[in-house]
C-alpha cells in the first residue's frame, strides 16, 4: 500500500512510504532551485512517484501535515497584541490574513488538485496536526520500542513544543505550550535583531556566530525575555522581543536599550553581536534542559526523540547528550517541516491502518539519484572533458587530491533528505588546512567567514576524534574535540573546540566511507571537511546543477558518479 506525506507551507515536500518502509522523500526546493520553497510540492510528488514506477492511481492514502481549520487561537492572539501595540497587532493581522487567503484555504481543496494535476486516483485524503507530524516523523523511524518525544518549533496550527510519549505504535501527547510562547520564534527573533534574515533560514548564522561570542547579556534574555519555570514551561515576552515585529525588523524600546540598536543587514559585524547571539545561544539551551528534566520526570523514559525546527540546533544537541538525563538520543535529518511529510505517511500506516512498525532511520539517501550513463551524458552535452574510472581508482585519484589542497564536488548515489550534505551532494576538502574554512566560505560559497564547516569521519573513528564512542549519521550533534585532535584538524574545529561530525557507516555509504578511509592512509585524518554542494541556491539535485555549479565557481574538481572532471582541463570553459 502506497501512502503519500505531503509539507506545502515553508519547506514542502512530499515523502511516499510502502508497505511501513521509506520509499523516496524530497524537498521541493531542490526541483525548483527556490531556497525553502513555500508551495505545492508538485515536483517533489511526481519524483516520489516515478522513484516508485507508480502512478497517482495507486496510491490509497495521501496525508496532510496541517489541520487548516484551527484558527481561533491564533485570532485570540492577534486580538491581544491590540493591547500592547498597533505595529504589533498589524503585523500579527497581515500575517494571519496572509497564511489564510494564500494558504490554509487552499488546503482544502489539496484532494483536487493532486487529481486535476496527477490523473484520477480513489485515494483518500488526511489531515493530521502539525505538531504530531513532528513527533511522527521521529518516534516511528527511531529505533525505540518506546520514548520520550520533544517537538519545538515556531508554531504549528497553535502549538509550539508539545511533549509525547511513544510506546508501540502510540503516541500520547502530555503536554502542549501555545502562542505566543515559542523557542523558535525566540530564536528567529534575535536572528532578526542581529540583522540575518529569518526567512532565509539564518537562525543557522546565529548559531555559528555564537561560538566568537560570550553570554554577558545571558542574565537579561533569562529574567527579561525567555524565561523557564519549575512546572515544565517558559514564557516568552513579547512585549520585549516580538517574532511578528522582529520579521520587519521592528524591535521595542525594552529591548534596544538592554542591547542596543539592531544590526542593519548591511553593518559590520561587532563584538556585541556575538555576545547577544552567545548569550541567546546558552539560553535557549537551558531552557529546553529545564524542559527535558520536567519530561524525563513524566515518563521515566530513558530514550529521546526529538523533531521541529529547533531540533536542528546542534549546540543544543550536544549539551541535551551530555547533562539531561536521558541516556540514548534520535534526531532525523529532516527534523523541521519537510521532515512532517514523512510524519504524515506513517500516521496513516500505524494510527490509520493500524499496521506494525517495521522502519529505522539510518541515513537520509531518498532523494533522487542518477546512473553514471545519465551523469556522462550530461558532462557530453555541457561540452566537459572528464575521465571514466573505476571506483577504486577514482577513489585514490580523489583522495591524493583532497590531501594535495583540492576542493571537490561530489555527487554520487541518492541525493539527501533535508537540510544537510551528508555525502551525496557535497564539497570536499582536507580538514588538515587551517586557511581551507575561509577560502571555501569566501572564495567558493560566497558566505560570511564565521560560518563552520563539519567532518564526515569514519564511525569507527568517532573516539578517537572525540574520545568516546558516537554515532551521528545525520550530523546534528555538536561535541567537544579531544584537546590532542584539534590542532591536526583545524579546517572543522570550531573557536570553541567543538565540532559538528558526520559519522559515515560502511555499509549505508560505502563509496563515501571507502574514500575518507582512503584519505587515512593518504593524509593519517580519519575524516574529510564536508559542506552542502551548494553556492546561494538550494543543495544540487541533478547533474546539471552540479556541472551548472562547478561552471560558476572556483573548485578544483567535479565528481559525477564514475566520472572526474578537473578544472584544469576545462580552463576555457566559462
Amino acid at each position: 500500500m502506497y501512502i503519500l506525506g505531503l509539507t506545502t507551507l515553508g519547506d514542502s515536500a512530499a515523502s511516499l512510504i510502502h508497505g511501513g518502509q521509506i520509499v523516496a522523500a524530497a524537498e521541493e526546493e531542490r526541483f525548483s532551485r527556490v531556497k525553502h520553497h513555500s508551495g505545492f510540492p508538485f515536483h517533489a510528488i511526481q519524483y516520489c512517484l516515478d522513484e516508485a514506477g507508480i502512478g497517482i492511481a495507486d496510491v490509497e492514502h495521501v496525508a496532510l501535515y496541517w489541520k487548516p481549520w484551527i484558527l481561533r487561537h491564533k485570532a485570540m492572539q492577534a486580538i491581544k497584541s491590540a493591547a500592547i501595540s498597533r505595529d504589533m497587532f498589524r503585523a500579527r493581522v497581515d500575517r494571519g490574513v496572509d497564511q489564510v487567503s494564500k494558504s490554509y484555504l487552499g488546503m482544502f481543496g489539496y484532494a483536487r488538485k493532486i487529481r486535476q494535476h496527477f490523473g484520477p486516483s480513489n485515494f483518500r485524503f488526511h489531515y493530521f496536526e502539525h505538531h504530531l507530524c513532528h513527533a511522527a516523523s521521529t518516534f516511528f523511524l527511531s529505533p525505540f520500542e518506546s520514548a520520550a518525544v520533544l517537538t519545538m518549533d515556531g508554531t504549528g496550527e497553535d502549538t509550539t513544543t508539545m511533549f509525547s510519549r511513544g510506546k508501540g505504535t502510540d503516541l500520547k501527547t502530555l503536554k502542549r505550550i501555545k502562542l505566543p510562547h515559542s523557542l523558535g520564534q525566540f530564536y528567529s527573533a534575535v536572528t532578526n535583531f542581529i540583522g540575518f534574515d529569518m526567512f532565509a533560514g539564518d537562525e543557522w548564522k546565529l548559531m555559528g556566530l555564537a561560538a566568537y561570542g560570550k553570554p554577558v547579556y545571558k542574565e537579561f534574555f533569562a529574567q527579561k525575555v525567555l524565561s523557564a519555570n519549575g512546572n515544565g514551561d517558559f514564557h516568552l515576552n513579547i512585549r520585549v522581543l516580538d517574532h511578528h515585529l522582529a520579521k520587519h525588523y521592528q524591535f521595542p524600546d525594552a529591548i534596544v536599550s538592554e542591547l542596543g540598536p539592531a544590526r542593519q543587514p548591511d553593518e559590520e559585524l561587532e563584538q556585541r553581536h556575538m555576545d547577544i547571539a552567545a548569550s541567546a545561544q546558552e539560553v535557549l539551551e537551558d531552557v529546553v534542559l529545564k524542559l527535558l528534566q520536567h519530561l524525563h520526570a513524566a515518563t521515566g523514559e530513558k530514550n529521546l526523540c526529538l523533531a521541529g525546527g529547533v531540533a536542528f540546533n546542534s549546540v543544543m544537541n550536544g549539551r541535551i547528550m551530555q547533562e539531561s538525563p536521558f541516556e540514548k538520543y534520535f534526531v532525523q535529518p529532516a527534523a523541521g517541516d519537510a521532515g512532517c511529510s514523512l510524519g504524515a505517511a506513517y500516521l496513516v500506516h500505524h494510527k490509520k491502518l493500524g499496521q506494525p512498525r517495521s522502519a529505522v532511520m539510518k541515513h537520509a539517501y531518498y532523494g533522487p539519484g542518477f546512473t553514471s550513463a545519465a551523469c556522462e551524458s550530461a558532462l557530453q552535452a555541457a561540452g566537459l572533458n572528464y575521465e571514466t574510472l573505476a571506483e577504486d581508482e577514482l577513489i585514490s585519484r580523489v583522495a591524493n587530491m583532497i590531501a594535495e589542497g583540492a576542493i571537490v564536488g561530489w555527487f554520487h548515489g541518492r541525493m539527501e533528505f533535508g537540510p544537510r550534505a551528508l555525502g551525496a551532494r557535497s564539497f570536499l576538502a582536507d580538514p588538515r588546512r587551517g586557511n581551507m574554512r575561509q577560502l571555501l566560505n569566501e572564495k567558493v560559497k560566497l558566505r560570511e567567514w564565521f560560518r563552520p564547516l563539519a567532518p564526515s569521519m569514519l564511525e569507527e573513528a568517532s573516539e578517537k576524534i572525540f574520545g568516546f564512542d558516537h554515532r551521528d549519521p545525520f550530523m546534528v550533534t555538536v561535541l567537544s574535540v579531544r584537546e590532542d585532535m584539534r590542532a591536526s584538524m583545524p579546517a572543522v574545529v570550531h573557536v570553541d573546540g567543538t565540532a559538528r561530525p558526520q559519522t559515515v557507516s560502511q555499509t549505508t555509504n560505502p563509496r563515501y566511507w571507502k574514500l575518507i578511509k582512503k584519505f587515512e592512509e593518504v593524509a593519517g585524518i580519519p575524516a574529510l571537511l564536508n559542506t552542502s554542494f551548494n553556492i546561494q541556491e538550494p543543495i544540487v539535485c541533478r547533474p546539471e546543477d552540479a556541472i551548472r555549479t562547478f561552471r560558476g565557481a572556483g573548485f578544483d574538481a567535479l565528481v559525477l558518479e564514475d566520472h572526474l572532471v578537473l578544472r584544469s582541463s576545462n580552463l576555457n570553459d566559462k
